[in-house]
């Protein structure tokens, strides 16, 4: 039986961490109703969960709201998503599970969320949240893969990966997108040999952080004194080399030139333009000297329908000299600081 990647294809999809995974959560039946607004207004078809975004009593809250999600709708609604599932991850002790029984108690976890009957559900990826250096990835994909050939998923996609850990996988199985994050702040992806050989395999990017955890905002920049501080006291970003108190006051310099030619070349919002400049970079004949760029799909989240409009409801068109004098700003900059903490540092692009 011949085994092809699912094919995605939105433009603009949607992240839902943010529902779950941040110490302001709102009650479940408020992000239901936010998943179906993006879904609804925007056409979106492509959500992507996790599922250690946050534990509740009633089992892992991203995938309780994912459940509830489904819930919700007729099962042709249903039947027209594609959802990539992260797992594979012990949040507790920030540890990748990368072996069979790892990948296995994952996957069957994340199923017991889903409508048994394959009807009623959306098309399913697997991805692994990160690699597991303790076993050899493509033994990884092969466990995965196991899945897809039983029918219990629909394929697989990878996340913070390197060029290595890409062809081991492509060697084993289809893959249908690779999740990396993205943004005007963080293009460490075109410059490391990621994006060449996503290109060069045709495989789709999913940008996660695509407005840079919040820093490239119009809130951000407006109240950039104060942003800091604003900040709950359990938000992971305190604790992120970038929003360091001396880093973020050095990256603010490029993220504020970026804010001045968003409102006064383009009459958008600094959201938009991070939007709109990686919606350019996708299926780009080329960039960077890099050829035929690969789709390129940012993932937004936002969980207030007003935030959701601000990022999905106002995309400009960039043109080629547009996109230059962004890189003019940008190219030259140095951004401090890790994106997340020392310690995870090994776990990026592995």
């Amino acid at each position: 039986m011949s085994f092809k990647p699912v094919e995605l294809h939105d433009k603009l999809s949607y992240g839902t961490m943010t529902l779950t995974a941040t110490p302001e959560s709102k009650p479940i039946e408020a992000n239901v109703e936010t998943v179906q607004y993006v879904v609804n207004k925007y056409d979106v078809t492509f959500v992507n969960w996790g599922e250690f975004y946050d534990q509740t009593p009633d089992g892992p809250a991203n995938l309780v709201l994912m459940k509830k999600f489904l819930e919700s709708n007729d099962d042709e609604t249903n039947r027209k998503l594609v959802f990539s599932i992260k797992g594979g991850y012990k949040l507790a002790v920030h540890k990748p599970q990368g072996s069979k029984e790892g990948i296995t108690a994952s996957i069957k976890n994340i199923l017991s969320y889903l409508p048994q009957d394959r009807s009623k559900r959306p098309k399913i990826l697997f991805e692994a949240a990160r690699r597991d250096f303790e076993v050899p990835y493509d033994k990884t994909i092969e466990y995965i893969a196991d899945f897809v050939k039983s029918g219990d998923i629909d394929g697989i996609s990878l996340s913070e990966v390197g060029t290595e850990s890409i062809r081991k996988a492509v060697s084993v199985y289809p893959i249908s997108a690779v999740e990396l994050e993205l943004s005007l702040t963080c293009q460490d992806l075109i410059y490391n040999g990621v994006l060449e050989e996503l290109a060069k395999q045709q495989i789709p990017i999913v940008a996660y952080s695509p407005i840079g955890r919040g820093i490239l905002t119009d809130y951000t920049v407006e109240n950039s004194e104060s942003f800091l501080d604003s900040l709950h006291e359990n938000d992971f970003r305190r604790h992120f080399g970038k929003f360091q108190p001396e880093n973020y006051k050095h990256n603010l310099q490029v993220v504020k030139k970026l804010y001045d030619f968003a409102h006064n070349k383009k009459n958008t919002s600094l959201e938009s333009l991070a939007l709109s400049w990686i919606l350019k970079l996708s299926e780009l004949p080329e960039f960077e000297g890099i050829k035929n760029l690969p789709k390129i799909i940012p993932i937004p989240g936002g969980s207030t329908i007003e935030r959701i409009d601000k990022n999905f409801g106002n995309i400009v068109e960039l043109s080629d000299a547009d996109l230059a004098e962004i890189q003019s700003i940008t190219k030259g900059f140095e951004v401090k600081g890790v994106r997340y903490t020392e310690q995870a540092e090994h776990l990026l692009f592995a």
